[in-house]
């Protein structure tokens, strides 16, 4: 029914009240019971000494001992008490309820000596005579009683009440004093439980609201009226709820945007704490090294990623709090190569909570890298070919007597490596002007029938030189499309020249266009000897030759199908090279239609 501080309240209540009521009760009955006796004594002294008087002035008149019997039996009626005389040695001389002559001697009395002694003497006890307690109060006479030797001794009057109606009295008014401090325990009481829920009813909508802020519910309703603490109290509440709400709500933010950021890095991040388990790790991460999060968080590093190098260096730099930089090289699920930096994340007294590992691709840029190396080496040989042949052919011009027709021959073989070498550098660049352009390249519209039969022109002297026959399928009408006519131009030259120089003595070159849904295609192809299937990734690289003997004899840079890929790629084309050894080549690519007004 009741709980808690209630319950403790009402407790405390309880044994406040229960103490107080025996503490009064056992005072209330002591001072009754005191107050009575004080009464009855001072009553009985009263009627003591009155009767004394009575009866002293009888002895003085010298009644005869019969005369004072029946007064002591007439006062004893009038006072409803018991009145007995009786002289310095224990006889009893008169009695107002027994016949003095058969009563015992009074001699050993307690109250009688005491009364001789102290002038007056009082006691309790039992009376065999009359089968009752008795309460006895004596006090000498002033008067002298004769004896059996015709002396005057000294007398004692004694009273005595019964204590049977005393008691009952006592014991009546105790049960009036329980009563009345039992009803006044049950008032008390109730009191006492309807002024623990003047307390404990804000306590608990105060306890309620708390519980429901833990909840997350930081606007719960807390209705305690009143200005005292509990109220102050509860408005305090009210207000850390509000504040608690609005500081959640600027962590719940942060946290957001920080985990949008982190989630939304390229940048594979992990984060391990200072027990080597990880806490964190975002999508580029996942992906790097085929995890998922939920199977990862919690486990120990080291088991999920089998770096033997990246773990020592991850142990160095939670030893040592100090920031490093390594790469470490992967190859599953792919190959690719990661500047991976060792961050320790440290809390605001400098300990080492953790550490944070970014993860940065650098594939491509080794890739690039390497392609620039190999760049720089193919291009010096491409160079150092021609001018080789150049500076060796003018040295014997300048140092050796020729007749006029070696001279020619050899100014022959200058003129051709000087135009091997004008081209090689136009090609370069023009490589290199569509690859800064290709982001921004200028489109208008382009019509690729008459685009394709100016490619055919170009290329005609070159074909009658190799014997290689050009077969023109193009449609009558126009297709229009989108682009930049002089680079799709060059495109197209390029394939073709690739096609003739590396096709059959007496072959054919097959170029085609027509329409495919909302698409205009072309085709390139040739009954060459074709591609082997391992150069066929490496075909559009620079300077990639398939036979580099061949290709130099044939007056190619090796940079034709380099400049066809990045035209089509500023052109957003779909493009194809399929191949198979002794087949031939098939170029193929896509552009889309410009819709006709």
């Amino acid at each position: 029914m009741f709980r808690g501080i209630r319950r403790r309240l009402i407790t405390y209540y309880f044994v406040v009240i229960a103490v107080t009521v025996i503490l009064m009760g056992v005072f209330f009955i002591w001072f009754l019971n005191y107050f009575y006796m004080q009464t009855l004594r001072n009553n009985l002294h009263n009627q003591a000494r009155l009767a004394a008087a009575i009866i002293g002035e009888m002895i003085e008149r010298d009644a005869p001992p019969a005369e004072i019997d029946r007064l002591s039996k007439d006062l004893g009626s009038e006072l409803g008490i018991r009145l007995t005389l009786v002289n310095q040695d224990g006889t009893v001389i008169a009695d107002s309820a027994e016949n003095p002559g058969l009563m015992e001697n009074h001699g050993e009395r307690p109250e009688i000596i005491e009364a001789l002694d102290l002038q007056k003497g009082v006691a309790i006890r039992y009376s065999v005579t009359l089968d009752e307690e008795m309460y006895y109060l004596a006090i000498p006479l002033d008067s002298k009683l004769p004896d059996h030797d015709n002396e005057n001794v000294p007398a004692v009057i004694r009273l005595a009440l019964p204590l049977a109606g005393i008691n009952q009295a006592v014991f009546n008014l105790i049960l009036f004093i329980f009563a009345a401090l039992f009803v006044s325990s049950l008032i008390a009481l109730t009191t006492a439980v309807i002024f623990s829920q003047k307390i404990t009813g804000p306590i608990s909508k105060i306890s309620s609201a708390a519980h429901a802020i833990a909840e997350g519910d930081f606007t719960p309703t807390l209705d305690v009226g009143g200005k005292d603490e509990l109220s102050a109290l509860a408005q305090k509440i009210r207000e850390m709820g509000l504040a608690l709400n609005k500081k959640i709500e600027q962590v719940l933010w942060e946290k957001n945007k920080l985990d949008t950021v982190v989630s939304s890095m390229s940048s594979g991040i992990i984060l391990i704490d200072q027990d080597m388990k990880i806490e964190l790790i975002n999508p580029a991460a996942e992906s790097l090294f085929d995890l998922k999060r939920e199977e990862v968080v919690g486990e120990q590093f080291s088991r999920i990623i089998r770096d033997y190098a990246l773990c020592e260096n991850l142990k160095a730099a939670c030893r040592e709090g100090e920031a490093k930089v390594t790469e470490v090289n992967l190859y599953y699920p792919r190959a690719v190569v990661l500047d991976t930096y060792l961050l320790p994340v440290k809390d605001s007294d400098s300990n080492i909570i953790g550490i944070l590992l970014l993860f940065h691709e650098t594939t491509e840029l080794r890739s690039i890298e390497k392609m620039r190396s190999d760049f720089v080496a193919n291009i010096s040989h491409e160079l150092r070919t021609p001018l080789t042949s150049i500076r060796g052919y003018t040295e014997t011009i300048l140092h050796e007597e020729l007749d006029r027709g070696q001279l020619l021959d050899f100014l022959k073989v200058i003129d051709r490596e000087t135009a091997r070498l004008s081209s090689l550098l136009d090609d370069l660049l023009d490589l290199a002007q569509i690859e800064n352009e290709k982001g921004f390249v200028q489109k208008e519209a382009v019509d690729l029938t008459e685009l394709l039969n100016e490619a055919v022109q170009e290329v005609e002297r070159l074909h009658l030189q190799n014997d290689i026959t050009i077969i023109a399928s193009l449609p009558q009408e126009s297709l229009m499309v989108e682009g930049n006519s002089e680079w799709l131009r060059q495109a197209v030259i390029n394939v073709l020249e690739n096609s003739i120089r590396h096709g059959r003595s007496r072959g054919k070159v097959e170029i085609s266009l027509y329409r495919e849904d909302q698409q205009a295609v072309v085709e390139v192809s040739d009954n060459g000897p074709g591609i082997p299937d391992a150069d066929l990734p490496h075909v559009f690289e620079r300077f990639y030759r398939v036979d580099k003997g061949r290709s130099r004899k044939s007056g190619g840079t090796g940079l034709g199908l380099s400049i066809v890929k990045h035209i089509m790629e500023a052109h957003s084309a779909t493009y194809s090279l399929q191949s198979k050894e002794g087949q031939g080549v098939i170029f193929c690519f896509k552009l889309p239609l410009i819709k006709q007004p």
